[in-house]
């Protein structure tokens, strides 16, 4: 972009209907999730092929999720913090800092990926036995380990090029790269995993590939002139203001799903120890509400960027109709999958699983937990919001309240106490929707106020 080039916007991004362009951004991030989830289901179909009767491959994949998934939540935190100062840049009509994005969170991948590498690679026995891997389990976990750390390493430059890109309003070119990758990768996976013989191995060789795939195809949409933010791909450009810019959203998102996963490995123990049937009910359910729980995600997507785009410009008006159709129309969308979910319940775990306390349990989770997710969609909404105006801390504060002071406190309570099971987990879960959708709104309400009255402002750009 040239230096004195004012940034160009899409025609709906600041006036007419905000429906249609809710929707313009949030249908292929919903599409490129659904994809992954379409990933994650076979790639573990084809890993339990190597051999049906040894529990211990999947096992041992399945102990170094924790590592991806820490690479996961780091590298998006990264895509939240470029994503939203990309946004509120274009919105503000800030073409210098536009120009420094791309190298300054390059550079931050650069880094990320050369300590995750490192780490990952001396200390690779520690972490796969520090994980519970041990005898079949640490053979299959090792190898995992050391031939799925380069795809960590791409996750970052990948992520950084999509959150410029979905910053931009581009949402298709992430949503093609992300089909293409995983394509490829329900292509290989088999081929590598089974036909070649290369197991645990193959399977996450597989994946890197692919990662890189969808990397190389998105750094080309950049290179062919299409983006408004030049991909300066020499890191030592970079300028140390506009990598703590992307570090003030950026840092505090990664840590906020670091915080997730914590809380989710504390949900498990708990649910263990209830019984471990339940544990394979709740597990179940986690695969299944995916469908419900990605289109919440997607709307608060693009809800981040078309507020960002806007409270730059200074367009608090449609920053409240956005904020307002967004809710609406999500609470439309989780009512609706969560009423189908819970009238077909018993035919969807019938074909899950044959043991009847297994689909006894997930039916009932169902029924009970899935109408509670209409309460998450204002509260995502309003992370969102919260992310896009440079102001990440009441949003990762609500995320910390809701799972470390209602919920797993009232969970160990009502079970503790009252010795209510998996009732006291879902009921748990329950009070922690609520009250993170009570609370939510009104810091919300208070954040709009001061933006309004100019006590607050919208930083990073």
């Amino acid at each position: 972009m040239a230096a004195n080039a004012e940034p160009t916007v899409a025609p709906d991004m600041f006036s007419g209907p905000v429906g249609p362009l809710l929707w313009r951004l949030a249908l292929p991030i919903y599409a490129s999730t659904l994809f992954w989830v379409a990933y994650t289901l076979t790639d573990i179909y084809w890993i339990s092929r190597i051999d049906p009767g040894d529990p211990a491959i999947v096992g041992g994949v399945s102990l170094i999720i924790p590592v991806y998934m820490l690479a996961f939540a780091l590298s998006n935190g990264l895509l939240i913090g470029v994503k939203s100062l990309v946004a509120r840049a274009i919105g503000a009509g800030n073409v210098e800092l536009l120009n420094r994005v791309a190298s300054a969170g390059l550079a931050l991948a650069a880094i990320a990926s050369v300590i995750f590498i490192a780490l990952g690679y001396g200390w690779s026995e520690e972490i796969a036995l520090s994980l519970g891997a041990v005898g079949d389990l640490h053979e299959h976990a090792h190898t995992f380990l050391l031939y799925i750390l380069p795809a960590t390493a791409l996750q970052f430059a990948f992520n950084v090029l999509s959150g410029i890109a979905q910053g931009e309003g581009q949402m298709k070119p992430v949503m093609h790269a992300m089909g293409l990758g995983i394509g490829l990768n329900l292509v290989l996976g088999p081929i590598l995993i089974l036909a070649l013989d290369f197991g645990v191995a193959g399977a996450a060789l597989a994946t890197c590939i692919a990662q890189a795939v969808s990397l190389l195809y998105l750094a080309r949409i950049f290179f062919g002139g299409t983006m408004q933010v030049p991909l300066h791909v020499n890191i030592l450009r970079a300028r140390p203001e506009a990598m703590a810019k992307i570090l003030e959203v950026g840092l505090p998102q990664g840590l906020a799903e670091i915080l997730v996963a914590f809380y989710l490995f504390a949900i498990n123990r708990i649910v263990v120890g209830i019984d471990p049937t339940a544990m394979t009910a709740f597990g179940l359910c986690a695969r299944v509400d995916q469908l419900l729980l990605l289109s919440i995600a997607a709307i608060s997507s693009a809800i981040l960027t078309a507020v960002a785009q806007n409270a730059a410009r200074g367009n608090l008006t449609r920053v409240r109709e956005l904020q307002r159709a967004a809710i609406r129309g999500g609470v439309a969308l989780v009512l609706a999958q969560a009423a189908l979910l819970v009238v077909f319940a018993p035919w969807i775990y019938g074909l899950l699983s044959e043991t009847e306390a297994v689909i006894s349990y997930a039916v009932s989770q169902t029924r009970i937990v899935n109408p509670a997710y209409l309460f998450a969609v204002p509260t995502l909404i309003y992370h969102a919001v919260f992310l896009a105006v440079g102001h990440p801390w009441p949003a990762i504060t609500i995320q910390f309240l809701k799972m470390f002071v209602v919920t797993l406190p009232l969970v160990l309570l009502l079970n503790h106490f009252y010795d209510l099971g998996m009732y006291g987990l879902w009921f748990g879960i329950v009070a922690g929707e609520v009250s993170a959708a009570v609370i939510g709104r009104a810091w919300n309400a208070a954040c709009h106020a001061r933006l309004q009255r100019g006590e607050l402002i919208v930083v990073g750009a």
